[in-house]
């Protein structure tokens, strides 16, 4: 079931979620002055998020996440252009002083060779054949001003970088510059001031928009520099160095001076808070959202939740709220759950009906859980032969245990609807979820169904799944942004065929948990 709000309440949320994005960060709050809300068709926030996923949310002042891809441009250095047709991704975590935090994956400036046109060649006696690429590497601290950027006056980004120059001949530390004497890029939106020969080149900030995700989002964006030093070439060849560098930095004109070389930066910047990419990349999750204890301070009873409403959505600025959300179940982990008739058919149209069903399990964590089912009043809607497994009695049904994933099935956004979010639980188990004989024939059930969620955020001691097939397949067939994980059933010595479900159960917890879905 999807449950859409009303485009009035989602604004609300997003406003109230940008006033807290304003207070943690004036650059990020210049940028969202300057934006307006998206126009685009449906956006998928949780998709939107999951660029920001190598974020450091963790590191101490850390005020935002940032995401930047380049795709066009070219570096200049010395004698040598160098076209940027790959896209080179900038990603990691800024500091209030603007300092770029490392990505978490260490991938904090993407490692992309570029090709060197025309190779390095014209060195007597030591031609070096085949390609040659050229991939910039960070050489220190990198720091970014997302004022700058959006004022197209002053640094808008500092990057300290070493070039690795990559062929079979040059060896593995062939390097234009190091971590000692880097090629130093100054980078601006607005227009340079070089020494000459070059003459003054301007970028531009691009266009500025606030997705209804609250993520900052720049495209055609141009950072430039043409008044930074470029310094020779180290390593080149191994024990060969002493003689290749110098003839390499004689053919690649190095080292040039300011004024000799250029850097041109053309894309895209995603930019948004470590809080709001820590909330929504953790969705959905099953947990609790428990009421903190007041304190007294200066004669006033206060709190320091994190959260005003008792569903955990609405979040504080200051931490003063009465709740506070805690992930997983508690020590009354365990659930039981019933449903009336399912129905379990394929692709080629054999069904088995079942009248009932039990279930026993247990939440071992936010977003998993466990659990049997036992299947009563089972037939073969063809024949019908009652169906069994082995070692039950007639009619009856167990499934192996099974494993269940909490997922995102929609968590989308449209100008025109507002956000839809619809969450499931996808449950598997290898090789089959179960199998059974009816009348003799053996019938194999193996893959996973998903069964979405009617009713989240919100505590309470029950909650329900439904099960629904649409056109002989099973809805949803994956999780948002997912492959496909469907059922398939095998009858006899036959093919496997694809299969859905179709049911309902109702779940009751041992004590009251929530299934989380949004974040503001």
């Amino acid at each position: 079931m999807t449950i859409s709000s009303g485009r009035g309440a989602f604004q609300a949320r997003r406003r109230g979620a940008l006033r807290r994005a304003l207070l943690v960060s004036v650059a990020l709050a210049s940028v969202a002055m300057l934006g307006t809300a998206s126009s685009a068709g449906a956006i998928s926030v949780q998709q939107e998020y999951a660029k920001f996923s190598n974020c450091p949310v963790e590191a101490p002042g850390l005020v935002q996440c940032v995401y930047a891809q380049t795709t066009s441009g070219e570096f200049v250095i010395g004698s040598r252009a160098v076209p940027i047709n790959k896209t080179i991704t900038i990603q990691g975590g800024v500091k209030e002083n603007g300092e770029l935090v490392a990505a978490l994956d260490g991938n904090t400036l993407s490692k992309t060779p570029l090709t060197l046109p025309g190779g390095l060649l014209g060195i007597p006696g030591l031609e070096i054949g085949g390609e040659v690429t050229a991939t910039a590497e960070l050489a220190g601290t990198a720091f970014l001003s997302a004022s700058n950027v959006i004022g197209e006056k002053g640094t808008a980004a500092t990057l300290p970088l070493k070039v690795k120059l990559s062929n079979p001949v040059l060896g593995e530390q062939c390097y234009i510059g190091s971590s000692a004497e880097p090629v130093l890029l100054q980078l601006t939106t607005g227009t340079t001031s070089p020494p000459g020969p070059n003459k003054p080149i301007s970028g531009k900030a691009g266009n500025i928009t606030l997705e209804p995700s609250v993520i900052i989002h720049i495209d055609n964006n141009s950072l430039v520099d043409n008044a930074f030093s470029a310094p020779g070439v180290n390593g080149c060849g191994g024990l060969l160095s002493i003689l290749l560098d110098p003839a390499i930095d004689l053919d690649a004109g190095l080292p040039a001076a300011s004024g000799h070389n250029t850097a041109i930066l053309n894309g895209t910047l995603d930019a948004t808070t470590p809080a709001s990419v820590k909330a929504h990349l953790a969705l959905p999750q099953i947990g609790r959202c428990v009421k903190v204890k007041a304190v007294r301070e200066n004669g006033t009873t206060v709190y320091h939740g994190a959260y005003e409403n008792s569903s955990c959505v609405s979040e504080t600025v200051l931490k003063v709220g009465q709740y506070e959300w805690e992930p997983g179940p508690g020590a009354a982990r365990k659930f039981t759950a019933t449903s009336g008739t399912t129905n379990l058919t394929s692709a080629g149209g054999s069904r088995i009906r079942c009248l009932a069903s039990t279930s026993a399990g247990e939440y071992t964590g936010p977003k998993t859980a466990n659990l049997t089912v036992t299947y009563t009043g089972c037939e073969q809607t063809t024949t019908k032969q009652p169906c069994k497994s082995s070692g039950g009695a007639a009619g009856e049904i167990a499934t192996s245990q099974l494993e269940g994933h909490l997922g995102l099935i929609q968590d989308t956004w449209t100008k025109e609807e507002g956000l839809h979010v619809s969450v499931g639980l996808d449950l598997k188990h290898e090789p089959t979820l179960f199998t059974a004989e009816c009348g003799g024939t053996s019938v194999s059930v193996g893959g996973s169904v998903i069964g979405t969620f009617t009713a989240f955020d919100k505590m309470g001691l029950k909650s329900a799944l439904k099960y629904v097939v649409t056109g002989g397949k099973q809805v949803p067939e994956a999780f948002e942004g997912a492959a496909k994980d469907t059922l398939t059933t095998t009858l006899g010595g036959g093919s496997a065929e694809q299969a859905g479900l179709t049911g309902a159960q109702a779940i009751t917890n041992e004590e009251r948990l929530e299934i989380k879905a949004e974040a503001e």
